[in-house]
């Protein structure tokens, strides 16, 4: 590189027109690698970050957004974390939030709900003063009404992710939860079970809802209409299946198969009939939900449906950044996603 060629890194200031000379690449394809790094491939992407890095090249985020009218960051709304673990699926869905935004070129900013009036005027904050394009929502909308709400009338493109939301008015990318818990009915059914259980989450959350209609109504229609009875869970943790194992344990008559509504509370609650002296399967069958990479692991390994968490996570974020740049259908979409039968030991 020649004096004339150094003359704004000389002056502290590194241009595109600069890496485009290190790099050997025009112009356009430089400042696409940059802006839009998803529609170049991973060789000249990796090219020009290096030779961006080497330069000491930083991309005025203020500027750029400013010339398109677009933020280019979306936010990401999920419920408060504090002294809770966080699970796998959450984890899973932002991993595929994450490369989707990366891919196309935009940036994350991930807030979380307690119920709390300051954090919700950071929110409207951000929404009214252009600072994000977009809001994916990792929550049921109804358990945050105030957000909710805010969102609704903003004007301001929203998609749901993990919970269906359309009848909102928010286009929704979700799993194909009752189609899955079909399939565990079928399965244990061949395997010869006629008493069941159903192991719930916390009452009236909409995906225990879906999934304990989906297992009476699929048994009423082979014809055993109240052959499901409920055993009650609470949270989606392990400790709630170990304690409805203890009562389990304690019923007349006990189902011989149980579909646990989570993944972590069929570990648990296999570990409550095992320490009452229960065989998992030969006394009670056991199923779970999430394809939580544990349930691999647990002894018996654990039957469950696996849900497709980073690709609802992509596929909402491609939706919403369709709808951020004015392209897609006006009404709200309903995307269902299908779950994978995974066959292991517990059953």
């Amino acid at each position: 590189m020649g004096p004339e060629e150094t003359g704004s890194i000389a002056r502290g200031r590194v241009t595109l027109a600069d890496i485009a000379r290190l790099t050997g690449l025009n112009l356009s394809t430089v400042s696409r690698a940059l802006s839009r790094p998803g529609r170049v491939n991973a060789e000249t992407r990796q090219r020009v970050q290096d030779a961006a890095s080497q330069l000491g090249y930083a991309t005025n985020l203020a500027a750029r957004s400013l010339s398109r009218g677009r933020a280019e960051t979306l936010m990401v709304m999920l419920s408060g974390l504090a002294g809770q673990a966080i699970s796998q699926v959450l984890t899973e869905v932002l991993r595929g939030v994450s490369a989707e935004a990366t891919a196309q070129g935009y940036g994350v900013f991930m807030q979380s709900l307690p119920d709390d009036e300051v954090r919700l005027a950071d929110v409207a904050h951000l929404v009214r003063n252009g600072m994000v394009d977009g809001a994916l929502l990792l929550i049921p909308v109804e358990d945050h009404p105030a957000p909710g709400d805010l969102l609704s009338v903003s004007g301001l493109p929203v998609v749901a992710t993990l919970h269906d939301q359309t009848r909102l008015g928010f286009p929704s990318v979700i799993a194909q939860e009752a189609e899955g818990f079909r399939m565990l009915v079928d399965h244990l059914l061949i395997r010869g079970h006629r008493r069941f259980g159903f192991l719930g989450g916390p009452e009236g959350v909409d995906h225990d809802v879906i999934r304990f209609d989906a297992v009476r109504a699929h048994l009423a229609a082979r014809g055993l209409a109240g052959s499901c009875v409920r055993l009650e869970g609470g949270p989606f943790d392990m400790a709630a299946g170990r304690r409805a194992a203890q009562r389990f344990t304690g019923l007349a008559g006990r189902p011989t198969a149980v579909l646990a509504c989570s993944d972590t509370l069929a570990l648990g609650f296999m570990r409550g009939v095992m320490e009452a002296g229960l065989r998992v399967p030969q006394d009670v069958a056991v199923t779970g939900y999430d394809g939580l990479d544990y349930g691999e692991f647990s002894t018996p390994s654990l039957t469950t449906l696996r849900q497709p968490s980073a690709e609802i996570g992509r596929m909402g974020t491609r939706l919403l950044i369709e709808r951020c740049m004015g392209r897609g259908s006006a009404d709200p979409q309903h995307i269902a996603l299908p779950t994978e039968l995974v066959l292991r030991e517990s059953t």
